[in-house]
């Protein structure tokens, strides 16, 4: 019995080294998981015009990580508000949440239906405001130490110009003489933009660090031009897998942009190529330390 013994600590010893090698190996943190809570823009299968595959952001934004250090976890929902997605996929997908794990946040394309706002008082109906449910879901997730990233409503393929009428992003008729494609502009966020400024709101409110992905990508597709970005949507809201890769691009630039990003570490070769978005869509909302009484 004790040469048995003496030969499995030997082979213990061999391939994890001393006693304390192997209480550090049980005490590893487990890999973490980032979660993707949204609505079709994030979570979209089938097809588009023509057959086309559609796609959400949320399906090729796991190959910009390395599977060896996080897993990405899309529990996106088609046709999902903050308050529907609230009700009814919130509660299954809270308790896969853990301590270390990261949520990526965004609604708002949905969300006509929702009281505007960031009230805490419910309705005759016992709804609650879209920042309600915003802030609900991310304290929620805060509350078992995962770490919450708000992104701000993705851009809608709706076009406007001056000069002419659009269909989404097609023309409702011949282009007249005097068309100018630099006066296309693009939607920034629904309800005229009123779903970004309150994601922003609810981000400071808490103290939590927001990308504006509205408006990083209303400045991408202004760039690039209103037809080549209306080749990468089925219609005025999902996105065929280029355009559905665009948008993953564009999320990871900005979650590579906050300070010390704890997203870099975990990023696969491909995220790592990716460019950091400039500082101006970006607010980490740390809190302000106050003075020390007396000084």
């Amino acid at each position: 019995m004790r040469f048995g013994l003496a030969l499995v600590l030997a082979a213990g010893a061999t391939a994890l080294g001393t006693p304390g090698t192997i209480a550090r190996a049980a005490d590893a943190p487990a890999k973490p998981t980032i979660f993707v809570c949204g609505d079709s823009t994030a979570k979209n299968s089938g097809n588009g015009r023509n057959g086309t595959p559609v796609a959400g952001w949320g399906t090729p934004i796991a190959a910009f990580f390395d599977p060896a250090k996080a897993t990405v976890s899309n529990v996106g929902h088609a046709g999902k508000s903050s308050m529907t997605y609230y009700t009814g996929d919130w509660p299954a997908v809270l308790p896969k949440i853990n301590s270390g794990d990261y949520l990526l946040l965004v609604f708002g394309i949905n969300d006509g239906g929702t009281p505007p706002g960031m009230g805490d008082q419910a309705n005759a109906q016992g709804q609650h405001t879209y920042g309600w449910y915003m802030s609900k879901m991310a304290t929620d997730a805060t509350e078992k130490g995962a770490h919450v990233y708000f992104l701000t409503v993705t851009v809608r393929n709706i076009w406007t110009n001056p000069k002419v009428k659009y269909a989404d992003g097609t023309p409702a008729g011949p282009l007249p003489a005097d068309y100018d494609p630099k006066l296309d502009k693009i939607e920034r966020g629904t309800a005229n933009g009123r779903m970004t400024q309150t994601t922003r709101d609810v981000a400071a409110k808490l103290h939590l660090p927001v990308f504006d992905l509205t408006n990083y990508c209303a400045d991408l597709y202004e760039k690039m031009g209103r037809e080549d970005v209306n080749k990468l949507y089925s219609d005025h809201n999902h996105t065929y897998v280029p355009g559905a890769e665009i948008v993953a691009n564009s999320i990871v630039a900005g979650l590579k942009g906050f300070k010390d990003s704890p997203f870099v570490p975990l990023l696969s070769e491909k995220g790592k190529a990716v460019p950091a978005a400039d500082a101006k869509y970006l607010s980490d909302n740390v809190p302000v330390a106050k003075p020390a009484p007396g000084k």
